[in-house]
């Protein structure tokens, strides 16, 4: 079943000339991820994946893929950069404004790595899991991933959160996609994962 807030989306945000074809191979990540971080992740972001993938919207944000698929060392994952996330947060000055840092997963990073994009692992199902924001300070928002991603895109997050995505002709690209974008521009050697 697919959400209002992933059809709204699916209007103003175009899924990626390669999410056709390797947002399957995102997807086969799933199960390992689940076992890895011992929940089931929200299925939004599974409806999400199934559409578009993991990758990178506006070059700002980048969607991280469940876990590394195989032979793609180029793909961020959810299971990497949650345990990384978990680490930094046990730092005192994180761990006073975050509480017990197992209780997020790390959906999403930045372009300059300031914001941490969270779930907060709570309540009976993940689908009621809110997404919160870390920048040295906690934002909660009432609502899953997909819905985040719909208001970024249509200017309908609260003031800073805002700021980060520009305002009109939003782009997404599969990591397939930007990792192409990348060596075409770098060259193979220099490219660094989101």
């Amino acid at each position: 079943m697919t959400s209002d807030a992933l059809e709204r989306l699916r209007r103003i945000l175009p899924p990626s000339p390669a999410s056709a074809e390797w947002a399957a191979l995102d997807l086969q990540g799933v199960a390992e991820a689940e076992a890895a971080l011992g929940v089931q992740l929200p299925p939004d972001y599974l409806d999400f994946l199934a559409v578009y993938g993991a990758g990178l919207l506006d070059d700002s944000l980048l969607i991280a893929a469940p876990a590394t698929a195989p032979g793609h060392r180029y793909s961020t994952s959810v299971v990497e950069i949650t345990g990384t996330f978990r680490r930094a947060a046990a730092k005192p000055y994180r761990a006073e404004i975050l509480g017990d840092g197992d209780m997020y997963i790390h959906w999403g990073v930045d372009g300059g790595g300031d914001f941490y994009y969270l779930w907060r692992v709570e309540g009976e199902s993940s689908a009621e899991w809110p997404v919160c924001v870390y920048d040295d300070e906690l934002t909660v928002l009432p609502y899953g991933m997909v819905e985040f991603l719909a208001r970024a895109c249509t200017g309908g997050l609260p003031g800073e959160l805002q700021g980060k995505f520009r305002g009109n002709g939003h782009e997404f690209l599969h990591w397939q996609d930007q990792y192409r974008r990348d060596v075409e521009q770098y060259g193979s050697g220099s490219y660094i994962p989101g």
